[in-house]
């Protein structure tokens, strides 16, 4: 059996109960596993001739079950973290000394980032990591942000 969905549909649906924030994760360390890693381009706001590349990275935190009770949260929440990532004049990847950092902190939790390993990003995927979550207040909101990332 198909079914025919029209996004269209959904601008004449009606609900009739209300959206509520929930809870924050309170800022700790949790486990997460990596989903898939996607690529994008990006360009500054500010100045439109800076332009680059991230990858977004997918976590799944596992929520313990004292916040699911306490919180009333559920079993894990998902969070987007972003590397940009650093290149070098030819387009690669810049593995010179301190640059991607970001990309190191996330090759170093999931053992990928041993001299003479092939890497890419797609090998991220369905590891599990360390990660410690942080808050950010934006416009009177507390955001929840993946702050440093671990080994487990």
């Amino acid at each position: 059996m198909s079914s025919q969905f029209s996004p269209e549909t959904f601008l004449d649906m009606t609900i009739d109960a209300p959206l509520e924030r929930r809870e924050p994760l309170p800022v700790d360390d949790y486990t997460a596993v990596i989903g898939d890693v996607k690529a994008r381009t990006w360009t500054s706001s500010k100045d439109p001739s800076k332009t680059g590349i991230a990858w977004d990275v997918p976590l799944t935190i596992d929520v313990p079950a004292e916040l699911q009770s306490s919180l009333g949260l559920p079993a894990t929440l998902q969070l987007k973290d972003s590397i940009m990532i650093d290149l070098t004049e030819n387009g690669t990847i810049d593995t010179s000394k301190g640059k991607n950092g970001r990309l190191r902190m996330y090759r170093e939790a999931t053992n990928l980032n041993k001299p003479g390993d092939s890497f890419s990003a797609r090998k991220l995927t369905g590891c599990v990591i360390k990660v410690k979550v942080t808050h950010e207040l934006y416009q009177g909101n507390i955001m929840e942000r993946p702050g440093s990332v671990a080994s487990v």
